[in-house]
């Protein structure tokens, strides 16, 4: 089986990380269509879009993919279905309710998650989740992810659940902690570029991804935070924290804060050489300002 001979059709394939999957199947030569809710969409409605091809990549935003999964559901007979939802547990589930509820509907179903935005230029060093699939290892899945390989990404399998749980710290906090700063920020309404002029490039490091995030699509980081339920444990922590660390700033406690770093630096020392990385960053950056 070659992947040439298939037709792959996106659903929600003229925005976001749908249009750079259509952008990314055209480069490597296969046939491609998509579908969307504007102007641009090459058919009237999802289900004439599965009706026409085999492969089929789900695309929507978090919050419409039940909807779209249960509408196109009883006319994925025969065919593959590849959805790439950043939160997992919630889909899968309501997959294995519509497998029981129309067992005579048979397909291949693949659950993975591109851990990068629609502004990807280069695959090289990207990380790729694979995590669900009804059948392990079909000659159509090995031939999708050398897809990815040769193109230089790092691919990596991880079950659903657990990814939930490891986005609920890989994302869920990241984007709490980035979202709450940039609100501290424009809070304070300091002079942005006295900001950026008085600090050092490891600290505009973080105002760059303030940047980055912010302007973004927020609904996106929403529904992560919100579909995912292991990241209100997680940013519950986060709270907690703050408010330790905070009481010993409050409390003019030196030593207690020197304990509060030090009690978690032995967590830390196997990834001594992130040091180096940050260095390298750090002068990258550095060379960059100059030149502005």
């Amino acid at each position: 089986m070659e992947l040439s001979k298939l037709r792959f059709g996106v659903i929600g394939g003229s925005a976001g990380l749908g249009s750079w999957v259509v952008r990314f199947l055209k480069d490597a030569n296969l046939e491609v269509f998509f579908s969307s809710n504007d102007s641009e969409s090459q058919f009237e409605n999802n289900i004439q879009l599965v009706q026409n091809v085999e492969v089929v990549i789900l695309a929507v935003p978090i919050s419409a993919m039940q909807e779209v999964m249960t509408d196109i559901f009883p006319h994925l007979h025969g065919k593959r279905l590849v959805e790439i939802c950043s939160v997992k547990k919630f889909l899968i589930e309501h997959y294995q309710n519509l497998c029981q509820a129309q067992a005579h509907i048979s397909f291949e179903f693949y659950s993975i998650h591109p851990m990068f935005s629609q502004s990807l230029k280069s695959l090289r060093g990207q990380v790729l989740l694979f995590n669900y699939a009804d059948k392990a290892n079909t000659r159509f899945i090995i031939k999708f992810r050398r897809l990815f390989l040769k193109h230089s990404a790092q691919i990596y399998d991880l079950d659903y659940l657990e990814h939930d749980r490891i986005m609920g710290v890989v994302q869920g906090l990241n984007h709490f902690n980035v979202f709450v700063s940039a609100k501290t920020l424009f809070t304070l309404q300091f002079d942005f570029d006295k900001i950026k002029n008085f600090s050092s490039p490891p600290y505009r490091i973080f105002l760059v991804f303030f940047t980055r995030y912010v302007l973004q699509n927020p609904r996106l980081y929403a529904e992560i935070q919100i579909y995912n339920e292991f990241v209100a444990e997680v940013v519950q922590v986060f709270r907690n924290e703050v408010n330790r660390l905070f009481d010993l700033i409050q409390a003019k406690n030196t030593e207690g804060f020197v304990d509060y770093v030090r009690e978690m630096q032995g967590y830390f020392e196997s990834e001594r050489a992130d040091v180096e990385v940050s260095n390298h960053l750090i002068q990258q950056l550095g060379t960059v300002l100059s030149k502005q």
